[in-house]
């Protein structure tokens, strides 16, 4: 009961609807599209992100070494994940050609960042701050692409759903990992909700309630399928 108990008080509720998210496209997804396979993967990685700090908690006594563990975490979460959602927008209509160039970018970034920019630092959090840079300048010029050409139907899509949900996500934690430095994370927006609270908590929500109706969608139109006799 102390160890529930525990677990309740400290992992704030984003994560369980996270899990709930995963749960939802494990049982529900149809997973032979290779959209879907790549979207299950970035699930995949952040719902074990989160079940590795949920384990380090109790496996791992020593306050400061779990915190660089659960640091080093996060940060091979970043690169992973962002290399999965570049995936997808190749996968849905940018060339192959400039995202070879994105990959290499974002990878040799990764390293000036370990080595050079925030090699003293214990989060190293342009990761995330870059990775967001790249995937928000891509969808935008995806989309005004997609628009110019007069291609509705991919703008109303489901996969144009699925590139857009996390979009707010990214911004808004941009915001805070980019200013971590002078504590902007710290500034109460309203009451005593400061901004890291209603960025990671509310933000989120709505970026995975995005997911998670693209799911639904995706669901629905699969049962809509009649199988072949």
């Amino acid at each position: 009961m102390i160890i529930i108990s525990d677990l309740f008080s400290t992992i704030k509720i984003i994560i369980y609807y996270q899990l709930f998210v995963f749960f939802a496209a494990a049982f529900f997804m149809p997973l032979k599209r290779k959209t879907n396979k790549i979207f299950f993967g970035i699930l995949i990685c952040y719902s074990l992100t989160e079940f590795i700090t949920i384990l380090m908690k109790f496996v791992i006594t020593d306050n400061h070494f779990r915190t660089n563990m659960n640091y080093k975490n996060y940060e091979l979460s970043f690169i992973v994940t962002f290399l999965l959602w570049f995936f997808l927008l190749e996968q849905n209509g940018v060339s192959k050609k400039l995202m070879r160039f994105v990959y290499l970018f974002f990878l040799c970034f990764v390293v000036v960042d370990f080595f050079v920019i925030q090699k003293d630092d214990d989060l190293k959090t342009y990761i995330f701050c870059m990775g967001s840079f790249l995937y928000l300048t891509i969808f935008f010029m995806l989309s005004f692409k997609k628009l110019k050409n007069e291609d509705f139907n991919f703008l109303f899509n489901n996969e144009y759903r699925l590139l857009s949900a996390p979009i707010l996500m990214f911004f808004g934690l941009s915001l805070v990992f980019a200013f971590i430095d002078v504590k902007l994370q710290q500034v109460i927006i309203y009451k005593s909700y400061d901004l890291y609270t209603i960025t990671t908590n509310y933000i989120n929500f709505i970026s995975y309630s995005l997911l998670l109706w693209y799911i639904y969608i995706e669901y629905r139109n699969h049962k809509r399928v009649i199988p072949e006799e």
